[in-house]
């Protein structure tokens, strides 16, 4: 497996240690590649240990991702070395939202293989097309043996940082209540609808309307970051207060973490392996 998660006791979830394989790391990459160019059977075929299909270019979609994986943006770049103090300043804030964005989504890419390692009989949305998207970074269903009832709703959050403890405090517990308060039950319907729709043989909609939220609802946290976080030997601290932000029973919270030497040089280096690779499947 291009990933492997390692699982780490403690009451408050579900929880793993992630590492990318050194050996499988090229092909956790083409697995990406091909979900940043919306491929995302090509992206199963590879998890599968499958042949990938060529599929015709469209449009500007690989010049596309690869702006998106690339950071700090050239212009940018040459207005921090070059330009008025005014400009200077102005672009070292773009490079810094830059970095920030495009990690993120990358990061969301590497979740998402995660989960389907995790859960390979789970249906998946996939991962955000635009940066720094706005509502849940990812959604997995689970039906039952018949094929026809949600037996699993697992609400995902994706978060790349250095400093994640205060992030999780600040933004992933309050938004994790507010979804268990029904805040968000529009957002998760249409979601979970749109996600139904695309599975062969289930009624959506009557699926939809026999589901009891609270018996089916889970949530799932990862975390990207730096080894230097670690404490005790372990990132348990990160996700501290998550039992108490949730609640139920300990199978309904799930969390990882992947640890770099440095998350934004780590993750730049990656960046850097899928544009090369992008590049390579797009014939760029």
């Amino acid at each position: 497996m291009p990933l492997k998660l390692t699982p780490v006791s403690t009451k408050e979830c579900i929880f793993s240690e992630w590492v990318i394989s050194k050996t499988k790391r090229e092909t956790l990459v083409e697995i990406i590649a091909y979900l940043y160019l919306r491929q995302e059977e090509n992206a199963q075929r590879v998890i599968a240990e499958l042949e990938p299909r060529r599929r015709a270019k469209k449009g500007k979609v690989a010049a596309n991702v690869i702006r998106k994986l690339t950071a700090p943006h050239a212009e940018d770049a040459k207005l921090f070395r070059s330009g008025t103090a005014d400009e200077k300043e102005s672009a070292r804030k773009r490079i810094v939202t830059t970095i920030i964005h495009r990690d993120g989504l990358l990061f969301q890419h590497i979740s998402w293989v995660a989960a389907r390692l995790a859960m390979p009989k789970g249906y998946m949305t996939s991962p955000h097309v635009r940066q720094a998207d706005k509502g849940f970074d990812g959604f997995i269903v689970e039906l039952d043996d018949s094929g026809r009832e949600i037996e699993r709703i697992v609400l995902c959050e994706d978060k790349a940082s250095k400093s994640p403890r205060g992030l999780i405090s600040s933004s992933v517990w309050p938004e994790i209540t507010s979804i268990r308060n029904g805040e968000r039950d529009d957002e998760i319907l249409a979601d979970l609808v749109t996600l139904l729709k695309s599975i062969p043989g289930i009624d959506a909609e009557t699926a939809v309307d026999e589901v009891f939220w609270e018996d089916v609802r889970e949530f799932r946290v990862a975390v990207a970051t730096s080894d230097s976080q670690r404490k005790a030997g372990n990132f348990l601290h990160i996700i501290a207060g998550f039992e108490a932000a949730a609640e139920g029973a300990i199978e309904t919270r799930t969390a990882g973490v992947l640890a770099f030497d440095d998350v934004r040089r780590g993750l730049a280096e990656l960046a850097s392996e899928v544009i090369a690779t992008v590049e390579k499947i797009a014939g760029v």
